[in-house]
This record gives structure tokens, C-alpha cells and sequence, in this order.
């Protein structure tokens, strides 16, 4: 027996929401194992798993596969799949515009110009 899933939280965004629901399908056809249905893919067990953890968005054919394992319609898994896509990628551009990737990235501007002219003042009596 393996692992048992984390919870998935639907309403934490698209991609669990999207696992959510491949779960479910699963559930639907009475939850056979990764192993099985990677026996009828060509896909790993890891592949098949992570497809429903809910950390990132599966690939289409990863869905797909997953999909026809479980005997879902393909057409109505692919538009889902889309619009969890779509929407994921525009939460994650609202980040990116938000914050740098990493600390390193964060737009440098001094209070005040590190020329000033008292900074420059002992230099004046030198060249008098």
C-alpha cells in the first residue's frame, strides 16, 4: 500500500482545484493505483501521481492519459486543463510584477546620490 495523498485545498487556487478534480475522477472509477494505471499509459507512476499532488500543473499529455485511464472525456479534460493553465499563469504574472525572483533582483536606489557634495568636500581643500 502506498502513500496516502495530502489534502488538497480546492479553493487555494488552479492547480489544486485542477488535481481536486482528477482525484475525483479516479475516485469515480474506484481509485485503481498509479501502478495500474501507469501499466496503461506511457507514463510513470511518479507522472501519474504528481498530476493529482496539486504542487504544479500537469502537462496536457501527462492529464490526458490520466484521463483515459480513468475513462473521462478527453475534449472536456483538455478545456479544463487550459483554463486551469491560463489561470495559474496570470496568478504567477501578478507575482512576478509584484516581487523580484530573489533579493538580488530588487531595484537599487540610494536616499541619497553617493556623490554629494558634502561627500566631496575634503577633496576641495586638497586641490586648493
Amino acid at each position: 500500500m502506498g502513500r496516502r495523498e495530502r489534502r488538497l485545498d480546492p479553493a487555494a487556487g488552479p492547480v489544486e482545484r485542477f488535481a481536486a478534480e482528477l482525484r475525483a475522477l479516479r475516485d469515480s472509477v474506484g481509485r485503481p493505483t498509479y501502478r495500474t494505471m501507469a501499466d496503461k499509459v506511457p507514463f510513470s507512476v511518479t507522472a501519474l501521481s504528481q498530476a493529482a499532488a496539486g504542487r504544479q500543473l500537469p502537462t496536457l499529455a501527462v492529464t490526458l492519459a490520466y484521463v483515459d485511464v480513468c475513462g473521462g472525456e478527453a475534449a472536456e479534460w483538455e478545456r479544463r486543463w487550459r483554463a486551469a493553465s491560463a489561470e495559474a499563469a496570470a496568478l504567477a504574472g501578478a507575482d512576478e510584477e509584484a516581487r523580484p525572483p530573489y533579493r538580488g533582483l530588487t531595484r537599487y536606489e540610494p536616499a541619497t546620490p553617493p556623490c554629494s557634495s558634502a561627500a566631496t568636500d575634503w577633496w576641495t581643500g586638497w586641490t586648493d
